[in-house]
């Protein structure tokens, strides 16, 4: 599938590794270590110089773009790319988190852990802030920094799946696009691609 002359390529960076490890972190708003200058190298490659730029408020996601990009880059944050809610599973260790065996594929983009956010619900939320800036942006080029959850919903527009969307793995510090062809068309262009694939 060629792209149009007015398509948009939408490339989505997952933030740094949050610290300290081995924890859950949604809504909970974790800080990252230093990044590896090969990764820094590798996602400049992925951004053009004249793409529009939008941020999770999270600081993992801010400090990653500012890692990538500069502090003084400008920028567009918008609330509802924050990552999936945990509720009452926030900041705990994955030790600690309870096992819900193998849950089917609906019933995994339906599960809401207690006082949390489903996939579903996720979805809901961000897709239509990904459409706003695909019809807004004056650029061809959007890049947002964001989270696992969100992009795993950015892919679900493309796919039409929902379940499809949480087969994806998608790694920190990994840069993953799509392309908007008009309306509520996408495709995808790459998934997880990163310095060291």
């Amino acid at each position: 599938m060629t792209s149009s002359p007015s398509s948009k390529l939408l490339t989505f960076v997952r933030h740094a590794p949050s610290q300290p490890g081995g924890f859950l972190y949604g809504r909970y708003d974790a800080d990252i270590g230093d990044i590896p200058p090969n990764d820094i190298l590798f996602l400049r490659t992925q951004i053009s110089n004249n793409s529009l730029i939008v941020c999770s408020p999270a600081k993992r996601c801010q400090k990653t773009c500012d890692a990538i990009l500069s502090e003084c880059h400008p920028r567009r944050t918008h609330d509802n790319l924050w990552e999936q809610s945990f509720g009452a599973w926030e900041g705990k260790a994955f030790s600690q988190i309870p096992d819900k065996g193998t849950l089917t594929g609906e019933a995994l983009v339906n599960f809401k852990p207690p006082g949390g956010e489903s996939f579903k619900e996720l979805c809901k939320r961000v897709h239509p802030v990904i459409k706003q800036f695909c019809v807004s942006s004056k650029t061809q080029k959007i890049t947002f920094f964001v989270h696992a959850g969100v992009i795993r919903a950015a892919l679900a527009l493309a796919f039409g799946s929902h379940i499809s969307a949480l087969k994806c793995e998608i790694d920190t510090l990994s840069a993953t696009s799509l392309r908007h062809l008009g309306k509520n068309n996408f495709s995808v262009v790459s998934i997880n691609k990163s310095a060291i694939a």
